[in-house]
């Protein structure tokens, strides 16, 4: 069994956060910078996609699973110290995984039928279609070494990134 097949299996208990389940801005972030790695690629003139397909696609790819992941954050930790202060918190996400279609069926249903909208919205395009199509091409791509052959839609990748960012910050925006 590999080692992807092992990770797979992995089961992992959902955290139990402090106060609310919210979109998580720093996460969110994280996405956008690999995003704009990725575009720094796409668009630059004179390079030839092709030289570039893993960091793209692996970019791209991230950037969806991160938003997906930003859809619903919390906090472990936090509150008030006896003296008032705030305590230390680590922000993370209720979802877990990198297979996208996996990481978007664990969000709420209610997250997941505004990120479908808002996505749709954003793009013109229906999600399930293109988070199946895109579903494991983080991993994929991370791991073309121990792959034979394969290939990728490179803008299938690229649309879901940027609607999945449009679409987690309009969520996000109007679910305060």
């Amino acid at each position: 069994m590999s080692n992807i097949q092992k990770k797979k299996r992995r089961v992992r208990p959902t955290p139990q956060f402090s106060g609310s389940i919210r979109p998580n801005g720093r996460i969110w972030s994280s996405a956008e910078q690999f995003y704009k790695a990725a575009e720094q690629i796409w668009t630059s003139d004179g390079v030839d996609l092709n030289a570039f397909v893993f960091p793209l696609i692996v970019n791209y790819a991230l950037c969806a699973e991160l938003c997906l992941k930003a859809a619903e954050g919390g906090s472990v930790g936090g509150g008030l110290t006896s003296d008032g202060l705030v305590n230390a918190a680590k922000t993370m996400s209720t979802a877990h995984g990198h297979n996208l279609p996996e990481v978007f069926a664990s969000l709420q249903p209610p997250t997941q039928g505004a990120i479908e909208s808002e996505f749709l919205a954003a793009t013109g395009e229906v999600l399930a279609p293109l988070l199946a199509r895109c579903a494991d091409y983080f991993e994929d791509a991370r791991y073309a070494h121990e792959k034979i052959g394969g290939s990728y839609d490179l803008s299938g990748i690229r649309t879901l990134a940027k609607g999945l960012l449009d679409a987690v910050m309009a969520f996000g925006t109007k679910n305060p």
